[in-house]
């Protein structure tokens, strides 16, 4: 039986990972109505607001970093708790096989979109799956997050099992401010270091294993680490850490209102100064957004209510399917003159309805998506 302050950290921290999952759905929802999307984005409308080009860099930023950070805290009590073996074979269940499921199956399901969008005679669904999927078009859309978060629990658990990494649980203790600006810094130079030779949006194809944004690698794995050394360091109880809302929060909202305004007058500026600026501004905003969101969840989000329960236990479910409502929303919505804003909260609001539904009625039943309820 855990004490209560362990119960605190997983309330609150399932809470917000079902936050962010919410957020991703309309975050992929908001991508049909920016001026300045992807070309390849999947459904792009006509009616278009600069709105969405700043609520997707910002989204963008804190998202999955805050993902990767809670998935490094549970990945600790879930190796220490069943061993190597269990673990393993846990996250080959509930990672790798619905990865390969999601790339092979769904992801070309969802890049279709991209040709019924763009042309009045798309190639037949079986034609493009075989023929084009696997070349030209290959991706695997927002399964990929499955893929890395696999290599990074297995690569922890080698670690543990050779004796490379301990997990034990150490003294609750606060971190110093020199920790949280070198971790800050490290970020930032690493950041840096990649975009010298890859920009910052781009989207690398790795053996058709992993499809990755180069930049974004460097915090994933950073907050994946972090998320390990706050559980062993006891974060979020008594004589741990507990991040202030209020202090983390006010520092989001400055740091980012720089990384904005930084985007809006610098876009177009490549020298080697601004991308310096660009790596330390993404970094400082996402270690205060990530705090930030921290800190207003242990205090105001470690609700054990009905509808938190349910959209823990579907959020995993929720993030698999959600790319088809709201890509399906998108392409219906097409031909509407009702105006960015209001295709966005339909097509927003709809798909988590649906995709919450869905998942409570079916898919989040499959033991693959629920998993051992913890104890």
């Amino acid at each position: 039986m855990q004490n209560s302050g362990s119960d605190k950290r997983i309330y609150f921290l399932d809470n917000l990972r079902s936050f962010i999952v919410l957020l991703v759905v309309g975050f992929h929802a908001s991508m049909a109505y920016m001026p300045n999307a992807p070309w390849w984005w999947y459904v792009l409308d006509s009616q278009r607001n600069p709105f969405f080009d700043s609520f997707v860099l910002i989204n963008d930023v804190f998202m999955m970093p805050t993902m990767f950070f809670i998935a490094g805290y549970f990945a600790v009590k879930s190796l220490t708790r069943r061993g190597t073996t269990h673990f393993v074979r846990d996250k080959i269940i509930r990672l790798i096989i619905p990865w390969i499921i999601g790339v092979i199956f769904f992801a070309p399901a969802v890049t279709y979109f991209i040709y019924i969008t763009r042309s009045a005679s798309p190639p037949p669904y079986l034609y493009y799956w075989v023929h084009l999927f696997f070349g030209e078009s290959y991706q695997q859309a927002h399964y990929w997050f499955l893929g890395i978060l696999a290599l990074f629990c297995l690569l922890l658990a080698l670690f543990y099992r050779q004796g490379w990494l301990t997990l034990t649980l150490l003294k609750a203790a606060k971190p110093s401010n020199t920790f949280l600006a070198g971790f800050v810094l490290l970020g930032s130079a690493g950041f840096f270091a990649v975009n010298m030779f890859v920009n910052d949006y781009a989207w690398v194809n790795v053996k058709y294993l992993f499809i990755i944004q180069p930049t974004r690698v460097v915090l994933y794995v950073m907050y994946f680490v972090l998320g390990i050394y706050a559980c062993r360091r006891q974060w979020f109880i008594s004589g741990g850490y507990c991040p202030r809302s209020f202090n983390w929060v006010a520092s989001a909202i400055i740091t980012g209102s720089l990384f904005i305004g930084s985007k809006l007058v610098l876009a177009k500026n490549t020298a080697v100064w601004v991308m310096a600026a660009n790596a330390f501004l993404h970094t400082l905003f996402c270690f205060c957004a990530v705090f930030s969101l921290l800190g207003i969840f242990q205090r105001w989000g470690n609700s054990r209510s009905y509808l938190w329960r349910r959209l823990s236990a579907n959020s995993y479910a929720i993030y698999f399917v959600h790319q088809f409502p709201v890509f399906s929303l998108n392409y219906v919505l097409l031909n509407y003159s009702a105006g960015p804003f209001i295709k966005f909260m339909l097509s927003a609001s709809l798909s988590v309805l649906i995709s919450y539904t869905v998942c409570e009625l079916m898919v989040g039943r499959i033991s693959i998506f629920t998993g051992r309820k913890r104890q």
